[in-house]
């Protein structure tokens, strides 16, 4: 009878016989990380080795999880290891009991499509996982050549900032129009601006006192040769006398240079010419010093601006150099060959437990997990059968109970009942007597 009640007690005690403990070892514990029940494979020893070689395997990813972990941390961060390795241990960890998992979750003898329908998801889950751990450790192997590549992309991109700002800021005029210097215009001040905007227009007052002096002397000289030519003598057909002294042509002719010369003053001129010549050697000094200071400014801000470009690029991240590895692998068949030969290899070291189960198949061990797990839904089922039969026992027994209980109260009610109607029938005969017994007295009376 205790038996019957206590089935599913009977059943784990038959199923979970007492036995000496194992002492701990290294087979054991690399099976721990496959998830098998040591009890029921204590039942097929032959099948140890084989959950221990698998065991393995997920420790090794587990392993090559954390190194790349720690791999990618050293790219992102320049923390002590002290401080990483934590880090990427937690990491393999995570990685150990999701491929414990996988193991765990194809154990059993399950046969059709849902068996390979799950095989392929967690397959499918297992080259995530490998692609996710094996770019780090890729990206480990290519660093150096990495570095280097973003190094001459950056320096590039260094030098075209500076001579963008230089040849949108040159020293004499204004940012060219045809080059876009939107970001690129820097206060250099203008005073070199001012004095070269004053020296043109001095040149051009310089230039047009040159012009006008020099015509007047020509037109001086030319003067000067009619009246020389007429006052000496000199015959020239239809323009002078060739009568040599003072006479009324070589009065007129004097007359004219001497009204040219009233109204031009030559030495004037010069001097005013000279005037602005000096003037303009002034402002041609004092356009070097500007210029001078605009471009120890320039230079300056300009340094200042490619420092601070230089320290942004100071570190290098992990995104950088996934940038600068698909710009080698583009320009290098080679570099391209030998990263998706790395990443191939690396995947499929990450999924070896999943391709490692899938290999070994269904085994001794995932018959006699079967049983086991339906030996344990049918005592289960059978427990929690017994449990509300007893259950919905108790709750008839208090329901009959319940309903005696009723019944008695009914019967006791109309008892009660009973009696009362008995008592108010006798009250009505006694108070009935007691009035015929009244009525004769009252007639003899009268």
């Amino acid at each position: 009878m205790v038996d019957i009640l206590h089935g599913s007690k009977a059943a784990e005690q038959y199923r979970r016989p007492f036995r000496r403990r194992e002492k701990p070892s290294l087979g054991r514990f690399l099976r721990r990380f496959t998830g098998v029940d040591e009890k029921i494979l204590a039942s097929v020893p032959q099948e140890r080795s084989r959950y221990t070689s698998l065991g393995g395997v997920v420790v090794s990813t587990a392993l090559i999880a954390g190194t790349s972990m720690l791999g990618a941390l050293t790219l992102l961060s320049q923390a002590s290891l002290l401080y990483l390795l934590p880090v990427a241990a937690l990491w393999g960890l995570i990685i150990a009991n999701i491929d414990r998992f996988l193991i765990t979750s194809l154990n059993g003898d399950n046969d059709g499509w849902s068996r390979w329908g799950n095989l392929l998801i967690r397959l499918a889950l297992a080259v995530v996982i490998g692609v996710f751990i094996a770019e780090p450790l890729t990206l480990k192997i290519f660093q150096e050549r990495l570095d280097r590549q973003i190094m001459e992309e950056r320096n590039q991109a260094i030098s075209l900032i500076e001579s963008r700002h230089k040849q949108c800021n040159p020293l004499r005029a204004a940012a060219p129009a045809d080059v876009d210097c939107t970001g690129f215009i820097l206060d250099g001040s203008d005073k070199a601006l001012a004095v070269e905007g004053n020296m043109t227009q001095r040149q051009s007052v310089l230039q047009a006192a040159e012009d006008r002096l020099a015509a007047d002397m020509e037109e001086q000289a030319r003067l000067e040769g009619r009246r020389d030519r007429e006052c000496y003598g000199v015959k020239v057909s239809n323009r002078t006398t060739g009568i040599p002294g003072n006479g009324p042509e070589c009065k007129a002719r004097n007359n004219e240079l001497n009204t040219f010369l009233a109204g031009h003053d030559i030495s004037q001129q010069k001097a005013e010419v000279a005037k602005l010549k000096a003037k303009l050697g002034l402002l041609a000094a004092d356009r070097a010093r500007a210029e001078t200071e605009r471009a120890a400014v320039l230079s300056r801000k300009i340094t200042e601006r490619v420092e601070k470009e230089k320290q942004a690029y100071t570190n290098i991240g992990l995104l950088d150099r996934w940038e600068a590895l698909g710009t080698i692998a583009g320009q290098s068949g080679m570099v391209s060959f030998a990263h998706w030969l790395l990443r191939i290899i690396f995947v499929l070291l990450d999924c070896m437990p999943i391709i490692s189960k899938m290999l070994n198949g269904k085994t001794e061990y995932d018959r006699l997990l079967t049983q086991e797990l339906r030996t344990g839904s049918a005592c289960h089922e059978a427990e929690l059968n017994f449990t509300t039969r007893q259950r919905t026992g108790e709750y008839e027994i208090r329901l009959r109970e319940e309903e005696r209980r009723l019944k008695a109260e009914r019967g006791r009610i109309d008892r009660n009942q009973r009696v009362d109607e008995a008592s108010r029938d006798d009250e009505i005969d006694r108070l009935a007597r007691t009035f015929m017994g009244s009525t004769p007295v009252r007639q003899q009376g009268s």
